[in-house]
This record gives C-alpha cells, sequence and structure tokens, in this order.
C-alpha cells in the first residue's frame, strides 16, 4: 500500500498526509491570489488539480450534491473553481489577453467514454482522445473548433513563440507550434504527418 503523501509547498510540509478533501479549493484559491499578485507583468500558471484522479474527494461544500455521486461531486468543484478563476482573471483586468487550455493527461478511467473506444491505459481513442477547450478572448475566435491532431507536447513550442522566443534546439522536440490551428487559420491542417504513443514499453 502506498504511504500518505504530503501537502508541500516547495520542499517545505505543510500538512503530512494531505487533507485531500480541500485540494481542489486550496489550488484554486492559490491560483487566484497569484493572479491577482502578478497582473501588471506576463505570468504563466499551470494548475493540475489532483481530482478527478482516484480516490475521489470533494470539499464539504458540494460532498454529496450531486445527482452522480462522489464523481459528480468533484467535478462540479472543479467546475465551480475553474468559475472563480476565470472572475479574477477578469477582476485583475487581464482577461481578454490571457489565454486559457484546459485539458486532460488521458482519458476516463471508467472505460465509458462513448462514442469512443477504450479509456486511461489503452491507445485507443478513449484512452488518448481528450476534451481541450481554449479560450483567448483577443486572439482565438468564439464559437470556433477544431478537429486536427494535436497533442500536449504541441503547447511548449507554441508558449514558447508567442513569448517571442523558441523551443530549446540542443535536443528533439516532439510538440509543433500549433498557433494556426488555435486561431483557426482557413486551410490550418496538423503539423503532425503521424502520431505514435507508447504501450508500456511498445511503440504503436
Amino acid at each position: 500500500e502506498n504511504p500518505p503523501l504530503p501537502l508541500m509547498r516547495n520542499e517545505t510540509v505543510i500538512e503530512a498526509p494531505a487533507v485531500q478533501e480541500t485540494l481542489t479549493q486550496r489550488y484554486t484559491n492559490e491560483t487566484v491570489k497569484f493572479i491577482h499578485a502578478n497582473k501588471d507583468k506576463p505570468f504563466f500558471i499551470y494548475l493540475s488539480h489532483t481530482m478527478p484522479h482516484v480516490p475521489w474527494h470533494a470539499s464539504s461544500d458540494f460532498k454529496g450534491k450531486s445527482s452522480n455521486g462522489i464523481y459528480g461531486d468533484v467535478i462540479e468543484e472543479i467546475d465551480y473553481s475553474t468559475g472563480k478563476i476565470l472572475e479574477a482573471l477578469k477582476e485583475s483586468g487581464v482577461d481578454d489577453n490571457t489565454l486559457i487550455v484546459f485539458t486532460s493527461d488521458n482519458g476516463g478511467i471508467r472505460r465509458n467514454n462513448i462514442p469512443l473506444s477504450g479509456g486511461k491505459a489503452t491507445i485507443m481513442e478513449g484512452g488518448m482522445r481528450v476534451p481541450c477547450v481554449m479560450r483567448w478572448p483577443s486572439r482565438i475566435p468564439a464559437g470556433t473548433s477544431c478537429d486536427e491532431v494535436c497533442t500536449t507536447m504541441d503547447l511548449l513550442p507554441t508558449f514558447a513563440r508567442l513569448a517571442g522566443t523558441k523551443e530549446p534546439d540542443d535536443r528533439i522536440i516532439d510538440g509543433k507550434n500549433i498557433l494556426n490551428l488555435m486561431q483557426h487559420k482557413s486551410c490550418a491542417r496538423s503539423p503532425h504527418e503521424a502520431f505514435y504513443y507508447y504501450f508500456m514499453s511498445q511503440l504503436r
């Protein structure tokens, strides 16, 4: 059995074990504080919620409130928290010039991703194809969609170019610049000729 993990800030232990019921709320509060503190200069936030990875936990404000059990409670809390972050961007006056990417690292654990086959830990579409919502009012046209192949690995070179620099050239970077896809440029196509997945030690 895995040992209980602590909640840390850099190298300082805040509590051990971490109270998982409060994590979504605490991550969100830290994000909101960071936005307000850095509104007058460019900033980057990478917020990786512990939920909805198992084991599922929701705060007392959301526990038992949804019609889909604890999993539904967790999703509702993340939804609420996302709203708080969007609200902070508006309050700070940086909403129009902030790029937001909301996505996941893999398909659902329940392996019920209809109409896609498979789920997490598979190389079928239900395991590899995930929702991705991008919002950037000043640069991405509202109401547009794109079904070209891209990957979270594309975010590094894309963000680097947007920041006026480029990805490292001392190593092979698998990601590609996908700004044209994000901005829904006409005739924009995926920069990937093929896309390969690892399944354990097998390249497929």
